[in-house]
């Protein structure tokens, strides 16, 4: 009888778990990004009841049973971090976040050049895509999850072929075996990102953060389709959520 209960219980759980998981899709689903203080405005009226109760139910607390869960692509779907939302025009499908095991990871995402309304469509169909690449180690530390900026990389490319699984991970391994890797000893402290002919939603945001040497984060729910993280900086500055949905 006591095997029975716990089996219900485990059951209820995941229902629970599943109904709240949906409950914030619907709120997040085909969301236009906006400023990040409208973001995380929607966060706290909105979002954070959900986060509460999903936190609540997070089926692995070990960071280190975390790491398997954590290997793969991810692709955000909604965020507070400016590195996802401050160019715009960002297409959420061509966007992936990969954890290799060798303990790096990158932010990758194409964005859509060309947001004036005036411009024609065949002119606007022969602007290139540019995508933009974050490259990252990540370990535990002190039994929390820690990241370092390693690197920024950006192209421009034909938008007529799309970024996909594979060429991310052909742009995302050449770069740390030919680049990184073997300049891994001499790293320099970030310098400023210069995104020359390119809007920027929010600089002042966009550039505190790639300047950023290190960060935090907290899976606040993992499972194996699911991620709810909490990244930030250092105490004095406020904290950034994200809701990815693996890929592979």
């Amino acid at each position: 009888m006591v095997m029975l209960d716990l089996l219900q219980k485990n059951q209820l759980s995941v229902t629970k778990t599943l109904k709240v998981k949906n409950e914030i899709l619907a709120r997040v689903q085909d969301r236009k990004p906006e400023t990040l203080n409208a973001e995380m405005k929607f966060y706290k009226t909105e979002l954070l009841p959900y986060f509460i109760k999903l936190s609540q139910h997070n089926p692995v607390l070990s960071v280190t049973e975390q790491l398997r869960l954590l290997l793969g692509v991810w692709t955000p779907i909604w965020s507070t971090i400016s590195f996802h939302e401050s160019l715009p025009k960002r297409i959420q499908e061509q966007s992936f976040q990969i954890f290799q095991r060798d303990g790096y990871c990158a932010s990758i995402a194409r964005y859509i050049l060309g947001k004036e309304s005036s411009l024609s469509q065949n002119f606007e169909s022969n602007l290139p895509a540019y995508d933009f690449m974050v490259i990252q180690k990540y370990g535990v530390q002190n039994g929390k999850w820690g990241l370092q900026n390693i690197d920024r990389f950006q192209a421009f490319k034909n938008r007529e072929i799309p970024l996909t699984l594979e060429s991310v991970y052909s742009w995302f391994t050449n770069v740390v075996n030919t680049k990184v890797k073997l300049n891994a000893s001499k790293l320099a402290l970030p310098k400023a990102v210069k995104l020359e002919n390119l809007e920027i939603n929010h600089a002042n945001e966009f550039q505190k953060t790639s300047l950023a040497t290190s960060q935090v984060f907290e899976n606040l729910y993992i499972d194996n389709d699911w991620r709810l993280v909490k990244t930030q900086t250092d105490a004095s500055h406020l904290p950034n959520y994200t809701i990815a949905v693996r890929r592979r």
